[in-house]
């Protein structure tokens, strides 16, 4: 659920905000890596290239494939008719389209730190990205419009329409992107990923939630030390998953299947990030007034086997809870000491 957020200067925030802000570094082949400082690449990345970009995403373009985004989500939804109606789906599609193009006004801005490379004329991989100072404006400027989108469609106290809401943003960034050539999905990619995760992930109020501690807090320190690996822990938990549960299948495929894979690693990234919430606001209610509901609203939603988001959620949650057992030494003391007083 996306609750309204301000980040503070606080040098424990950015620090957070800093490891927040490496999930949206581009992720560039390594093929692709030795043609990065050609005219061409560079071109793609400039403010005329972003442009260029942009205008391949026009506004009917983007209306077509939220639309079919929409109605391949409501197939998946089909179980739980609490999800959407008709009317909202129409609602749901329109506010969509808004969303998106005012992320690409925000995507023809270039970054500080693209700036700075194209500017001294570098081909160094790592300096391309959003910096810290971009990841606080989109956040800002993406922020008011789900919240208001949310409230307009009272998600916030609907946990089966979040659900529909998330899975029809994953849906539609997967759409757009195949309207783009190879090279301007690497870029473009991260700002899709960014508007996906601000549904449901509850990144940014973690980063605010560290802004009452100072660096020798044990809660901050465990935090510090554990989100840099959550994606590699989501992953090891979902390989468990394909281990424990080889001939499940969904409606989108066995849970091999790449759409598959980025809903349940999504998911897994969401559990912990609402667990280092708790730690750092010292209370459980994260959990069990937001992350337990949606849990819950699954689990009874009637659905069967066939919803893929159902199954995801599901076995995510089991083998998340599963794979917390499994955590080394120090991070077990470090987790008691963060829990200390709660």
């Amino acid at each position: 659920m996306l609750i309204s957020s301000d980040l503070s200067q606080n040098l424990t925030t950015q620090q957070l905000v800093k490891i927040w802000t490496e999930r949206y570094k581009p992720q560039i082949p390594f093929f692709a890596q030795h043609h990065f400082a050609s005219d061409a690449l560079l071109h793609v990345i400039s403010p005329e290239g972003r442009r260029e970009t942009v205008a391949k995403l026009h506004r009917s373009l983007i209306e077509l494939n939220c639309e079919y985004a929409a109605t391949k989500a409501s197939e998946l939804y089909e179980c739980t008719p609490s999800a959407t109606s008709a009317s909202e789906i129409t609602n749901i599609v329109r506010c969509t389209v808004e969303i998106y193009l005012n992320l690409l006004e925000f995507y023809k801005q270039p970054s500080y730190v693209l700036s700075e490379t194209l500017k001294e004329g570098k081909g160094d991989l790592r300096l391309v990205g959003l910096s810290n100072t971009d990841i606080i404006k989109l956040a800002s400027f993406i922020e008011p419009l789900l919240l208001e989108y949310q409230e307009r469609h009272q998600i916030s106290n609907d946990w089966a329409k979040l659900g529909f809401l998330t899975t029809h943003f994953n849906l539609s960034n997967v759409a757009l992107l195949e309207n783009l050539n190879a090279t301007e999905q690497i870029f473009v990619r991260p700002y899709f990923k960014f508007l996906e995760e601000q549904v449901a992930l509850p990144w940014l109020r973690v980063c605010e939630a560290a802004s009452v501690h100072d660096f020798s807090s044990p809660a901050f320190q465990v935090v510090q030390h554990m989100l840099p690996e959550v994606e590699a822990i989501s992953h090891r938990v979902y390989m468990n998953l394909l281990r424990q549960f080889p001939k499940t299948t969904t409606q989108r495929g066995r849970l091999d299947h790449p759409s598959v894979k980025h809903s349940c690693l999504r998911d897994l990234d969401m559990f912990q990030a609402y667990l280092w919430l708790c730690v750092l606001q010292g209370s459980l209610a994260p959990i069990e007034d937001e992350l337990v509901r949606l849990y819950d609203g699954y689990a009874t939603g009637g659905c069967d086997l066939g919803n893929d988001r159902c199954v995801e959620r599901a076995v995510s949650i089991r083998n998340y809870e599963s794979h917390l057992d499994e955590r080394t030494e120090i991070s077990q003391t470090l987790h008691e000491r963060a829990y200390t007083g709660i």
